[in-house]
């Protein structure tokens, strides 16, 4: 593979990422230089140490915070249909989770990859924010008598926790629906927002 005259950390991590994933913190520092198409010392060169690329590599961005904040569930407060803002708001994080789910078991199968705070750490820490959001959002509809007035805190858990846990079942193969009715992303999102309305719509 002939080498680029420049190349990115994003593509040194994409590169690396992939490598981790497939073969876990036994992936060599050669295999990765080939992946990216560059020699090992660019590699050394960018990280300290394979310890150091694989914080950063296994690192899943800003996470859903991010989604969150673009979403703008504050503006969204008294306006659009809160069954279809969290139907919506459930795709885009079934989405987000089947990309990052993946990168959190590596996290959390390699704690101290001995570069600052732990990797799982800070998986935790990104998805924090995003919860809240959440909470703050249910409560104001709530005081909007929009929904019905329960524990925010466990309809954001329950809501955020199924669409997690689709995703690692996913990711880790340990598919519990039945082989031969599978349910489409899209098709879980809209039967869980269902489910929890029954609950949530005003009486």
């Amino acid at each position: 593979m002939a080498r680029p005259t420049t190349i990115t950390n994003e593509q040194l991590l994409k590169a690396a990422r992939e490598e981790f994933l497939k073969h876990g913190i036994r992936a060599t520092s050669a295999a990765i230089a080939r992946r990216a198409g560059v020699s090992p010392g660019i590699l050394f060169h960018r990280f300290a140490s394979k310890e150091a690329l694989f914080a950063a590599a296994m690192d899943a961005g800003e996470g859903p915070r991010a989604l969150f904040e673009q979403f703008d569930l504050p503006g969204r407060i008294g306006k659009e249909p809160v069954r279809e803002t969290l139907t919506t708001l459930g795709e885009m994080l079934i989405k987000r989770f089947q990309e990052t789910v993946p990168t959190q078991l590596m996290a959390w199968a390699n704690p101290d990859p001995g570069q600052g705070k732990p990797l799982a750490e800070l998986h935790r820490a990104r998805g924090v924010p995003g919860q809240r959001l959440l909470i703050s959002y249910l409560k104001e509809e709530m005081r909007l008598k929009r929904i019905r007035r329960i524990d925010p805190f466990v309809v954001a858990q329950t809501f955020g926790g199924a669409l997690w846990f689709f995703a690692f079942e996913q990711a880790t193969g340990a598919n519990l629906q039945k082989t031969n009715n599978p349910v489409s992303s899209s098709d879980y999102v809209r039967q869980l927002v269902d489910t929890l309305w029954n609950g949530l719509q005003p009486r």
